[in-house]
C-alpha cells in the first residue's frame, strides 16, 4: 500500500468568519495529504502549534509572525513561494459560517470539534439588528431565558434545560457576574453545547457560552452605525480601529442605547453606555501583548412581566401595559481589565498568559404584578385589581482569573501528537446586601388603568452575606493521529475549590459562617474520522461536576454536600458543502446528570443526597454558510426530550419523576436569510419558532406559555461603497409571545418594532 504522502493532494477553499482587513505580514503556504489536510496560507504558524489534530487557520487572536515567511514548504518535491495577504475589511463578503473558532482555547476551524457547536458572527447580529446577548442567542436551538430572580439578576440562561448562569465566558475566560450584556464589542458568540469541565472546570452541564471580543487590527479603518426605531429607540455605535508605528494596533469601541418598553403608556426603558479599548503590540511578533479595558453601564426600568394567571401567561391587555413605577430602576455597572502575553517559539509552539480582573455592581428596585386573589379570566376586567410588590436587590462582585496555555506539536513513537497544557487560578469575590427598610408594598392599581407614578422608598443598604471562592485547575489534552483520517482526542483536568460563606448580615441562625473544599477530576474523549476536507465525522464523552457553592451561597447542608457529577455522550457529522461556502451539522447526544441534590437529607452528615438524576436527549440539524454569491442562510432546528428520572423521596418528589423539568421546550427552530438584488439592495428576513414551555423548578405546576413563531424582515439599500441603510421590522406581525419565564411570573417578548439603521464605513 501506499504511503499517505503520496496520495494525490486535495485543496480546496474554507470559508472563514474572520473580520478581513487582518493583515498577515506572510505565511507559507503547505499542502498536504488526505491524513494532514490542506491549510490555508493564513494559518501556517498555527499549525504548527495547531492541539487536537484540527487544521489550523490564522485568527485575529493569533497572528503570524513578521518571521513566517522564512524558507519555503517542500510540497511532492516542490518549492510554493511564500503568499502575502492582506485586504480591506467587508462585512458584506462575510457569511453566515462559523469559521474559526476559539471556543477548545485555540482557533481551529468549527468543522474540526468533536462536539455541538454554534457560531453567532458579527454578520448574523448586524444583519439581524440585535442589540444585546440576549437577543443574540434567540439564534441558538437549546437555549431559553429564566427571569432573573431567585436571588440573581442579569442574563440568565437555560442550556438543554440545564442552568448556564455560571457558564458564561468572554474570551475563554468566566464571566458570570450578573449584568445584562450588550454586543457592541462582540465579534463573535461561540455556544458549546454539552459537558466540558476539561476545557473550562466547574459547571458546564448543558454546554457553554462563549463571547469573543473585537480585536485591533493592523489597518486603519472606522465603521459607525447610527439607529432610530420606534418606542423611542436609538443607538449610536462606533467601531474605530488603528494602525500604529510598527506592529502595534489600538481599537475603540463606544456605544449608547436608549428605548422604552411595551406598551401603549410604557414606562419600562433601558439606558445603556458601553466603552471598550483594547491597544495590542508585537502582533505577530514572537512575544505580542495586549491591554484591553471593558466598561459598560445601564440604568433601566426593569419590566418583570406579570404573575401566571390559571396556568397561563396573563392575557391582554397586559401585554399591552407596564405596571411598574417610575421610581423603579436597575442601575448595574461591569468594568474589567484585561493584560494578555503571547510568546511564540520559531518551531510553532506557542505560550498565551491572560489576566483579567472585574469588578461589577448591581443594584435594583423593581416591581412584581399580580392580579387580587380571586381573579379569573372570567371576571377579568379594566378594573381588576393588580397588586404590586418591591423586588429589590443589590451586590457586589469582584473577579480575579489568571490563565495560561501552551501549545505544541510533538512526534512521539511515529505519531503526531498536538498537546494543549494549561492551568488556571481565579479568585472570585462576591457580596449581597439587602434594602431593610424598603416596603414590600406597593401601591396597588387596575388592570384599564396603571398609574406609574413614582414613590419613595429608604434605600439604605445593609450587607447581608459575602462569598469568597478560590479556583486552581490544571489541565491538559492531547490529540493523536491514529491512522490516516483517524484521529483520537484526550483530556483531563484537575480542580480544586474552595468556598468561605459568611452570613453575618443574616439573622441568628442563619448568620455563622460555612465554608467547603472539593477536588474533581474532569474526563474528555473524542474520536474523528474525516475522510476528505469536506466531511468530518465524531463521537465524544465529556464530564462536568457543580459544587454547592457555583453560584456563590451555601446553606447548612449543601456546604456538606459532594459536587454534582454529569456526563454528555454524543455522535455528529460536519460537512463543508459548495466548496467551503456552506457549514451543515447534525448531531445526536444525551445529557445526563446523574447525580444530582435533592430534598432528601443525609441525616449523618447534615447533607443533602445526591440520588436525584436527569437528562436531556437532543437532536440538532443546523445549516450556516452561502448558498449561491447571493443568498446567505443561517438556521437550525432542534429536537429536546428531558425528563427527570429519579427524584427526592417525598411525594411531592415522586410526582416530578417522568416530567419535564422545565425550560427545555419539545422543539425549537430559527431560520434567518438574506438575499442580495444587483449592486444595490438587499432583502431578508425568518422567523423564531418554540414550542410550548414552562419554567423551571415547577416542574408539577400547571403553568404553560404557549408555543409561538415570530417572524422578522430585512431590507438594505448600498448608498455607495462605505454607506448602506438597513430597515429592520422585528416580530413583522406583532405576536404575543412569552420567551423569559419563572415559576412565579412570565415576561413578555418585545412587541413589533421598526428600526432604520445608517451604517458609514471609512
Amino acid at each position: 500500500m501506499a504511503h499517505p504522502s503520496a496520495r494525490p493532494v486535495r485543496t480546496r477553499r474554507i470559508a472563514t468568519s474572520r473580520p478581513e482587513g487582518i493583515t498577515n505580514h506572510s505565511s507559507t503556504a503547505q499542502a498536504k495529504s488526505s491524513s494532514e489536510r490542506a491549510l490555508l496560507p493564513l494559518g501556517a504558524l498555527m499549525l504548527a502549534a495547531s492541539v487536537s489534530g484540527w487544521a489550523q487557520s490564522l485568527t485575529p487572536d493569533t497572528p503570524a509572525p513578521a518571521t513566517a515567511t522564512t524558507g519555503a514548504a517542500q510540497v511532492e518535491g516542490k518549492s510554493l513561494a511564500p503568499v502575502t495577504v492582506t485586504g480591506t475589511r467587508d462585512r458584506a463578503a462575510q457569511t453566515y459560517q462559523s469559521g474559526i473558532t476559539s471556543v477548545g482555547k485555540m482557533p481551529v476551524p468549527a468543522k474540526d470539534i468533536a462536539q455541538s457547536l454554534t457560531v453567532v458572527n458579527e454578520k448574523l447580529i448586524h444583519d439581524q439588528g440585535k442589540d444585546s446577548f440576549k437577543s443574540a442567542l434567540e439564534n441558538v436551538v437549546g437555549i431559553t431565558f429564566e427571569a432573573g430572580e431567585g436571588g440573581r439578576v442579569g442574563d440568565n440562561i437555560r442550556l438543554r434545560g440545564f442552568s448556564a448562569a455560571g457558564d458564561i465566558y468572554l474570551d475563554g475566560m468566566r464571566d458570570i457576574a450578573q449584568y445584562n450584556r450588550d454586543v457592541f464589542n462582540v465579534e463573535r458568540i461561540e455556544v458549546l453545547r454539552g459537558a466540558a469541565s476539561m476545557l473550562f472546570g466547574r459547571g458546564s452541564t448543558g454546554g457553554i457560552i462563549n463571547q469573543v471580543s473585537k480585536q485591533p487590527r493592523l489597518i486603519t479603518e472606522h465603521e459607525v452605525n447610527a439607529t432610530i426605531g420606534s418606542h423611542n429607540y436609538q443607538r449610536l455605535q462606533g467601531d474605530f480601529n488603528f494602525k500604529l508605528e510598527g506592529d502595534a494596533a489600538l481599537r475603540i469601541n463606544a456605544m449608547a442605547t436608549d428605548g422604552d418598553g411595551r406598551g401603549d403608556n410604557a414606562g419600562a426603558a433601558t439606558h445603556r453606555r458601553g466603552l471598550a479599548l483594547d491597544y495590542r503590540f508585537g502582533i505577530g511578533a514572537a512575544n505580542e501583548f495586549e491591554i484591553s479595558y471593558y466598561h459598560l453601564h445601564y440604568n433601566d426600568k426593569p419590566d418583570w412581566g406579570f404573575q401566571w394567571l390559571e396556568g397561563k401567561p396573563a392575557p391582554s391587555p397586559t401585554n399591552q401595559y407596564w405596571y411598574g413605577l417610575d421610581s423603579d430602576f436597575q442601575n448595574d455597572k461591569a468594568d474589567a481589565l484585561t493584560l494578555a502575553h503571547t510568546h511564540r517559539w520559531a518551531d510553532g509552539s506557542s505560550l498565551k498568559t491572560t489576566l483579567r480582573d472585574g469588578y461589577y455592581t448591581r443594584a435594583m428596585w423593581a416591581t412584581q404584578s399580580s392580579f387580587a386573589l380571586g381573579t379569573t379570566s372570567l371576571n377579568l376586567n379594566p378594573a381588576t385589581v393588580v397588586n404590586r410588590r418591591t423586588n429589590a436587590k443589590s451586590g457586589e462582585e469582584h473577579h480575579t482569573f489568571l490563565q495560561t496555555d501552551y501549545l505544541t506539536t510533538t512526534n512521539w513513537f511515529g505519531r503526531k501528537n498536538q498537546l494543549l497544557v494549561g492551568a488556571e487560578y481565579a479568585l472570585e469575590k462576591s457580596s449581597r446586601s439587602t434594602y431593610p427598610l424598603l416596603a414590600s408594598a406597593k401601591p396597588p392599581t387596575t388592570v384599564g388603568n396603571p398609574g406609574s407614578a413614582g414613590i419613595a422608598g429608604n434605600l439604605t443598604k445593609r450587607l447581608a452575606t459575602e462569598f469568597q471562592a478560590t479556583t486552581l485547575g490544571l489541565y491538559v489534552q492531547d490529540t493523536v493521529e491514529i491512522a490516516p483520517d483517524w484521529k483520537l482526542v484526550g483530556g483531563l483536568r484537575l480542580d480544586h475549590f474552595k468556598g468561605d460563606y459568611e452570613r453575618t448580615g443574616n439573622a441568628a441562625p442563619n448568620n455563622t459562617p460555612l465554608s467547603r473544599s472539593d477536588t474533581l477530576l474532569s474526563k474528555r474523549l473524542g474520536l474523528m474520522y474525516q475522510p476528505t476536507e469536506e466531511v468530518s465525522y465524531y463521537a465524544a464523552y465529556g464530564t462536568s461536576f457543580n459544587t454547592s457553592g457555583d453560584l456563590y451561597q451555601f446553606d447548612p447542608r449543601s456546604a456538606n454536600t459532594p459536587p454534582e457529577r454529569s456526563r454528555n455522550m454524543e455522535i455528529g457529522a460536519k460537512w463543508e458543502l459548495h466548496g467551503g461556502d456552506l457549514s451543515l451539522r447534525t448531531a445526536l447526544a444525551r445529557t445526563e446528570k446523574y447525580n444530582e441534590r435533592n430534598t432528601d437529607i443525609d441525616t449523618a452528615n447534615n447533607s443533602y443526597l445526591l440520588s436525584g438524576k436527569r437528562h436531556t436527549d437532543v437532536l440538532e440539524f443546523e445549516i450556516a454558510g452561502r448558498l449561491t454569491p447571493q443568498w446567505d442562510v443561517f438556521a437550525g432546528i432542534g429536537f429536546l426530550r428531558a425528563v427527570i428520572d429519579q427524584s427526592g423521596s417525598n411525594a411531592a418528589g415522586q410526582l416530578e419523576v417522568g416530567k419535564n423539568p422545565g425550560l427545555s421546550p419539545s422543539r425549537q427552530a430559527n431560520l434567518f436569510t438574506t438575499y442580495r438584488r444587483g449592486d444595490k439592495w438587499r432583502v431578508g428576513g425568518g422567523f423564531t419558532a418554540v414550542s410550548q414551555n414552562k419554567p423551571a423548578n415547577s416542574v408539577i405546576s400547571l403553568n404553560r406559555a404557549p408555543g409561538y413563531v415570530k417572524a422578522d424582515a430585512l431590507v438594505e439599500y448600498r448608498v455607495n461603497e462605505g454607506t448602506s441603510l438597513k430597515l429592520n421590522l422585528d416580530n413583522l406581525f406583532d405576536k404575543v409571545y412569552y420567551n423569559t419565564l419563572y415559576r412565579g411570573f412570565a415576561a413578555p417578548g418585545d412587541e413589533r418594532s421598526v428600526r432604520l439603521t445608517l451604517t458609514s464605513r471609512f
